[in-house]
Protein backbone atom coordinates (compact mmCIF):
# COMPACT_ATOMS: atom_id res chain seq x y z
CA UNK A 1 0.00 0.00 0.00
CA UNK A 2 2.94 2.68 0.84
CA UNK A 3 4.08 2.42 -2.85
CA UNK A 4 0.76 4.10 -3.80
CA UNK A 5 2.01 7.00 -1.71
CA UNK A 6 5.19 7.39 -3.12
CA UNK A 7 3.82 6.14 -7.01
CA UNK A 8 0.24 7.49 -6.86
CA UNK A 9 -0.02 7.30 -10.58
CA UNK A 10 0.96 3.71 -10.59
CA UNK A 11 -1.41 2.94 -7.65
CA UNK A 12 -4.70 4.87 -9.42
CA UNK A 13 -3.76 2.62 -12.42
CA UNK A 14 -3.82 -0.78 -10.65
CA UNK A 15 -6.98 0.82 -8.73
CA UNK A 16 -8.95 1.27 -11.80
CA UNK A 17 -7.79 -2.25 -13.08
CA UNK A 18 -9.19 -3.64 -9.73
CA UNK A 19 -12.50 -1.99 -10.27
CA UNK A 20 -13.30 -2.67 -13.91
CA UNK A 21 -12.25 -6.52 -13.83
CA UNK A 22 -14.89 -6.75 -10.11
CA UNK A 23 -17.35 -6.60 -12.89
CA UNK A 24 -16.75 -10.29 -13.84
CA UNK A 25 -17.25 -12.08 -10.27
CA UNK A 26 -19.88 -9.69 -9.01
CA UNK A 27 -22.13 -10.95 -13.00
CA UNK A 28 -21.55 -14.27 -11.58
CA UNK A 29 -22.31 -13.74 -7.93
CA UNK A 30 -25.74 -11.88 -8.66
CA UNK A 31 -26.63 -14.98 -10.84
CA UNK A 32 -25.70 -17.73 -8.35
CA UNK A 33 -27.50 -15.90 -5.61
CA UNK A 34 -30.69 -15.18 -7.52
CA UNK A 35 -30.40 -11.93 -7.10
CA UNK A 36 -29.94 -11.60 -3.25
CA UNK A 37 -28.43 -8.01 -3.15
CA UNK A 38 -28.42 -8.05 0.51
CA UNK A 39 -26.58 -11.61 1.07
CA UNK A 40 -24.28 -10.84 -1.27
CA UNK A 41 -22.72 -7.76 0.07
CA UNK A 42 -22.68 -9.28 3.66
CA UNK A 43 -21.05 -12.17 2.62
CA UNK A 44 -18.36 -9.42 0.74
CA UNK A 45 -17.70 -7.24 3.35
CA UNK A 46 -17.67 -10.08 6.17
CA UNK A 47 -14.54 -11.98 4.74
CA UNK A 48 -13.12 -7.94 4.24
CA UNK A 49 -13.47 -8.09 8.03
CA UNK A 50 -12.50 -10.99 8.92
CA UNK A 51 -9.21 -9.92 7.19
CA UNK A 52 -8.81 -6.73 8.21
CA UNK A 53 -9.44 -8.15 11.98
CA UNK A 54 -6.76 -10.74 11.52
CA UNK A 55 -4.00 -7.87 10.40
CA UNK A 56 -4.83 -6.32 12.70
CA UNK A 57 -4.17 -8.69 15.93
CA UNK A 58 -1.02 -9.68 14.42
CA UNK A 59 0.08 -6.38 14.43
CA UNK A 60 0.26 -5.95 10.30
CA UNK A 61 -2.30 -3.05 10.41
CA UNK A 62 -3.56 -0.61 12.42
CA UNK A 63 -7.00 0.57 13.06
CA UNK A 64 -8.75 3.15 14.89
CA UNK A 65 -11.94 1.93 16.50
CA UNK A 66 -15.26 3.55 15.21
CA UNK A 67 -15.86 5.38 18.16
CA UNK A 68 -12.46 7.42 18.05
CA UNK A 69 -13.82 7.95 14.21
CA UNK A 70 -17.25 10.00 15.56
CA UNK A 71 -19.99 10.95 13.26
CA UNK A 72 -17.52 12.56 11.04
CA UNK A 73 -17.38 8.94 9.48
CA UNK A 74 -21.15 8.41 8.91
CA UNK A 75 -21.55 10.34 5.61
CA UNK A 76 -19.02 7.86 4.14
CA UNK A 77 -20.65 5.16 5.44
CA UNK A 78 -23.87 6.23 4.24
CA UNK A 79 -22.92 6.83 1.02
CA UNK A 80 -21.34 3.14 0.60
CA UNK A 81 -24.31 2.01 1.73
CA UNK A 82 -26.29 3.50 -0.73
CA UNK A 83 -23.51 3.11 -3.67
CA UNK A 84 -23.08 -0.66 -2.74
CA UNK A 85 -27.21 -1.15 -3.07
CA UNK A 86 -27.60 0.53 -6.48
CA UNK A 87 -24.38 -1.05 -7.51
CA UNK A 88 -25.23 -4.55 -7.30
CA UNK A 89 -28.93 -4.35 -7.74
CA UNK A 90 -28.31 -2.65 -11.00
CA UNK A 91 -25.73 -5.90 -12.01
CA UNK A 92 -28.72 -8.19 -11.80
CA UNK A 93 -30.53 -5.67 -14.70
CA UNK A 94 -27.43 -4.59 -16.97
CA UNK A 95 -24.80 -6.32 -19.06
CA UNK A 96 -21.64 -6.02 -16.71
CA UNK A 97 -19.75 -4.17 -19.86
CA UNK A 98 -22.32 -1.79 -20.58
CA UNK A 99 -22.67 -1.36 -16.99
CA UNK A 100 -19.14 -0.32 -16.45
CA UNK A 101 -19.72 2.43 -19.29
CA UNK A 102 -22.58 4.20 -17.03
CA UNK A 103 -20.23 3.78 -14.02
CA UNK A 104 -17.56 5.78 -16.34
CA UNK A 105 -19.42 9.04 -15.43
CA UNK A 106 -18.44 8.91 -11.89
CA UNK A 107 -15.70 10.83 -12.41
CA UNK A 108 -17.70 13.57 -14.43
CA UNK A 109 -20.10 13.67 -11.49
CA UNK A 110 -17.19 13.81 -9.02
CA UNK A 111 -15.75 16.93 -10.99
CA UNK A 112 -19.38 18.55 -11.74
CA UNK A 113 -20.37 18.24 -7.38
CA UNK A 114 -16.76 19.62 -6.95
CA UNK A 115 -17.77 22.82 -7.92
CA UNK A 116 -20.31 24.14 -4.97
CA UNK A 117 -17.98 21.94 -2.50
CA UNK A 118 -14.89 23.11 -3.70
CA UNK A 119 -15.28 25.33 -5.83
CA UNK A 120 -13.50 23.92 -8.15
CA UNK A 121 -14.72 25.36 -11.41
CA UNK A 122 -14.73 23.51 -15.01
CA UNK A 123 -13.79 25.22 -18.23
CA UNK A 124 -15.72 26.10 -20.98
CA UNK A 125 -14.33 23.45 -23.35
CA UNK A 126 -14.60 20.55 -20.11
CA UNK A 127 -17.92 21.00 -19.66
CA UNK A 128 -18.10 20.32 -23.60
CA UNK A 129 -16.84 16.90 -23.21
CA UNK A 130 -18.54 16.33 -20.32
CA UNK A 131 -21.88 16.68 -22.08
CA UNK A 132 -20.27 14.23 -24.50
CA UNK A 133 -19.48 11.70 -22.44
CA UNK A 134 -23.24 11.71 -21.32
CA UNK A 135 -23.98 11.50 -25.07
CA UNK A 136 -21.53 8.28 -25.14
CA UNK A 137 -23.57 6.64 -22.35
CA UNK A 138 -26.93 7.17 -23.44
CA UNK A 139 -25.65 5.80 -27.19
CA UNK A 140 -24.58 2.66 -25.10
CA UNK A 141 -27.64 2.62 -23.35
CA UNK A 142 -30.15 3.59 -25.63
CA UNK A 143 -29.90 -0.03 -27.40
CA UNK A 144 -32.87 -1.43 -27.37
CA UNK A 145 -31.90 -4.87 -29.30
CA UNK A 146 -29.99 -6.39 -25.79
CA UNK A 147 -32.67 -7.75 -24.00
CA UNK A 148 -30.76 -8.11 -20.37
CA UNK A 149 -30.30 -3.99 -20.83
CA UNK A 150 -33.58 -2.53 -18.82
CA UNK A 151 -34.44 0.81 -18.09
CA UNK A 152 -34.46 0.18 -14.61
CA UNK A 153 -30.75 -1.44 -14.38
CA UNK A 154 -29.63 1.85 -16.03
CA UNK A 155 -31.44 4.50 -13.91
CA UNK A 156 -29.66 1.96 -10.85
CA UNK A 157 -26.42 2.13 -12.01
CA UNK A 158 -26.71 5.87 -12.80
CA UNK A 159 -28.11 6.47 -8.65
CA UNK A 160 -24.56 4.28 -8.08
CA UNK A 161 -22.62 6.44 -10.15
CA UNK A 162 -23.86 9.49 -8.10
CA UNK A 163 -23.30 7.76 -4.39
CA UNK A 164 -19.85 6.85 -5.85
CA UNK A 165 -19.32 10.10 -6.93
CA UNK A 166 -20.38 11.66 -3.62
CA UNK A 167 -18.23 9.52 -1.80
CA UNK A 168 -15.15 10.06 -3.35
CA UNK A 169 -15.68 13.89 -2.53
CA UNK A 170 -16.22 12.86 1.23
CA UNK A 171 -12.86 11.10 1.30
CA UNK A 172 -11.45 13.54 0.27
CA UNK A 173 -12.44 15.99 2.89
CA UNK A 174 -11.49 13.51 5.40
CA UNK A 175 -8.38 12.50 4.28
CA UNK A 176 -6.15 14.45 6.82
CA UNK A 177 -8.30 13.49 9.73
CA UNK A 178 -8.61 9.67 8.94
CA UNK A 179 -6.29 6.71 7.43
CA UNK A 180 -7.28 5.16 4.39
CA UNK A 181 -7.51 1.98 6.27
CA UNK A 182 -9.74 3.35 8.71
CA UNK A 183 -12.12 4.64 5.96
CA UNK A 184 -11.91 1.07 4.36
CA UNK A 185 -12.50 -0.76 7.68
CA UNK A 186 -16.00 1.72 8.56
CA UNK A 187 -17.23 1.18 5.17
CA UNK A 188 -16.50 -2.81 5.36
CA UNK A 189 -18.16 -2.76 8.93
CA UNK A 190 -21.13 -0.58 7.94
CA UNK A 191 -22.10 -2.91 5.00
CA UNK A 192 -21.87 -6.09 7.42
CA UNK A 193 -23.58 -4.66 9.77
CA UNK A 194 -26.53 -3.60 7.39
CA UNK A 195 -26.85 -5.86 4.54
CA UNK A 196 -26.37 -8.69 7.08
CA UNK A 197 -29.34 -7.68 9.56
CA UNK A 198 -31.31 -7.55 6.41
CA UNK A 199 -30.22 -10.77 5.49
CA UNK A 200 -30.57 -12.08 8.49
CA UNK A 201 -34.51 -10.77 8.81
CA UNK A 202 -35.02 -11.76 5.87
CA UNK A 203 -34.07 -15.27 5.90
CA UNK A 204 -35.98 -15.65 9.57
CA UNK A 205 -39.22 -14.16 8.03
CA UNK A 206 -39.12 -16.74 5.24
CA UNK A 207 -38.03 -19.55 7.60
CA UNK A 208 -35.10 -20.35 5.64
CA UNK A 209 -32.28 -19.89 7.56
CA UNK A 210 -29.95 -22.38 6.30
CA UNK A 211 -29.95 -20.86 3.09
CA UNK A 212 -28.12 -18.02 4.51
CA UNK A 213 -25.31 -20.92 4.46
CA UNK A 214 -25.92 -22.16 1.23
CA UNK A 215 -23.33 -20.16 -0.57
CA UNK A 216 -20.76 -21.48 1.23
CA UNK A 217 -20.97 -25.07 -0.38
CA UNK A 218 -20.66 -23.56 -3.86
CA UNK A 219 -16.53 -23.41 -4.56
CA UNK A 220 -17.63 -20.99 -7.67
CA UNK A 221 -19.55 -18.23 -4.96
CA UNK A 222 -16.54 -18.99 -2.57
CA UNK A 223 -14.26 -18.22 -5.21
CA UNK A 224 -15.83 -15.24 -6.55
CA UNK A 225 -16.25 -13.85 -2.99
CA UNK A 226 -13.01 -14.10 -2.77
CA UNK A 227 -11.74 -12.57 -5.70
CA UNK A 228 -14.29 -9.70 -5.05
CA UNK A 229 -13.78 -9.31 -1.27
CA UNK A 230 -10.23 -9.05 -1.08
CA UNK A 231 -9.35 -7.68 -5.09
CA UNK A 232 -11.92 -4.88 -5.35
CA UNK A 233 -13.26 -4.62 -1.68
CA UNK A 234 -10.38 -4.50 0.36
CA UNK A 235 -7.38 -3.64 -1.62
CA UNK A 236 -9.02 -1.54 -4.34
CA UNK A 237 -11.00 0.19 -1.67
CA UNK A 238 -7.81 1.11 0.10
CA UNK A 239 -6.20 2.07 -3.15
CA UNK A 240 -8.63 4.48 -4.17
CA UNK A 241 -8.50 6.01 -0.26
CA UNK A 242 -4.68 6.87 -0.96
CA UNK A 243 -5.23 8.12 -4.29
CA UNK A 244 -8.25 10.46 -3.56
CA UNK A 245 -5.58 12.14 -0.47
CA UNK A 246 -2.62 12.16 -2.39
CA UNK A 247 -3.40 13.41 -5.71
CA UNK A 248 -5.92 15.87 -7.24
CA UNK A 249 -9.56 14.79 -7.55
CA UNK A 250 -9.23 15.37 -11.58
CA UNK A 251 -5.61 13.60 -11.58
CA UNK A 252 -7.06 10.92 -9.73
CA UNK A 253 -10.37 10.62 -12.24
CA UNK A 254 -8.32 11.05 -15.24
CA UNK A 255 -7.33 7.35 -14.59
CA UNK A 256 -10.86 5.74 -14.67
CA UNK A 257 -11.20 5.16 -18.36
CA UNK A 258 -9.09 2.03 -17.39
CA UNK A 259 -11.63 0.50 -15.44
CA UNK A 260 -14.47 0.59 -18.43
CA UNK A 261 -11.99 -0.60 -20.74
CA UNK A 262 -10.87 -3.29 -18.39
CA UNK A 263 -14.71 -4.35 -17.53
CA UNK A 264 -15.97 -3.98 -21.55
CA UNK A 265 -12.97 -6.00 -22.37
CA UNK A 266 -13.89 -8.68 -19.51
CA UNK A 267 -17.69 -9.28 -20.45
CA UNK A 268 -16.86 -8.90 -24.34
CA UNK A 269 -14.28 -11.91 -24.12
CA UNK A 270 -15.02 -14.14 -21.06
CA UNK A 271 -19.13 -12.89 -20.51
CA UNK A 272 -19.97 -12.78 -24.15
CA UNK A 273 -21.80 -10.06 -23.99
CA UNK A 274 -22.87 -8.36 -27.04
CA UNK A 275 -20.88 -5.15 -28.02
CA UNK A 276 -21.11 -4.08 -31.61
CA UNK A 277 -20.47 -0.83 -33.18
CA UNK A 278 -22.83 0.97 -31.41
CA UNK A 279 -21.55 -0.06 -28.45
CA UNK A 280 -18.02 0.96 -29.05
CA UNK A 281 -19.04 4.34 -30.53
CA UNK A 282 -20.56 5.06 -27.32
CA UNK A 283 -17.83 3.97 -25.12
CA UNK A 284 -15.28 5.99 -27.21
CA UNK A 285 -17.18 9.27 -26.62
CA UNK A 286 -17.44 8.09 -23.19
CA UNK A 287 -13.60 7.87 -23.20
CA UNK A 288 -12.74 10.77 -25.02
CA UNK A 289 -15.00 12.76 -22.82
CA UNK A 290 -13.46 11.78 -19.80
CA UNK A 291 -9.93 11.96 -20.74
CA UNK A 292 -9.96 15.09 -23.03
CA UNK A 293 -12.09 17.05 -19.55
CA UNK A 294 -9.63 15.77 -17.20
CA UNK A 295 -6.81 17.62 -19.73
CA UNK A 296 -8.10 21.08 -19.19
CA UNK A 297 -6.86 20.24 -15.63
CA UNK A 298 -4.15 18.49 -14.77
CA UNK A 299 -0.53 18.35 -16.51
CA UNK A 300 0.24 16.28 -19.28
CA UNK A 301 2.21 13.77 -17.80
CA UNK A 302 -0.58 13.00 -15.60
CA UNK A 303 -2.45 13.08 -18.40
CA UNK A 304 -0.11 10.62 -20.59
CA UNK A 305 -1.28 7.20 -18.94
CA UNK A 306 -4.75 6.54 -20.24
CA UNK A 307 -3.92 8.17 -23.82
CA UNK A 308 -1.57 5.07 -24.23
CA UNK A 309 -3.62 2.80 -22.74
CA UNK A 310 -6.72 4.26 -25.19
CA UNK A 311 -3.83 3.57 -28.02
CA UNK A 312 -3.54 -0.20 -27.14
CA UNK A 313 -6.32 -1.08 -25.98
CA UNK A 314 -8.42 0.33 -29.73
CA UNK A 315 -6.06 1.17 -32.40
CA UNK A 316 -3.47 -2.01 -31.74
Amino acid sequence: MKFAQTNPILGAILYNFLFGISYLPLKILTARLNGDTALLIALRFAICLVILYALKHTGRIHLRSLRDMGISILPICIFQLLNGFFETTGMCFYPSGKASVVLALIPLITTLLAIPFFHEKPSAGQFFFILLSFLGVFIVAGNSEDKAATVWGFFLLLMAAFMSSSLNLCIRKLGNHLTPLDITYAMSFAMFAIYGSISLIKHLVSNELTELFRPLSDPVIIGCLLALSIGSSLYASALRNVIFTHMTMATASSFSGISTATAVLTGVIILREPFGFREFFGLVLVLLGIWVSMHFTIKMGDFLPPIILLYFTYIK
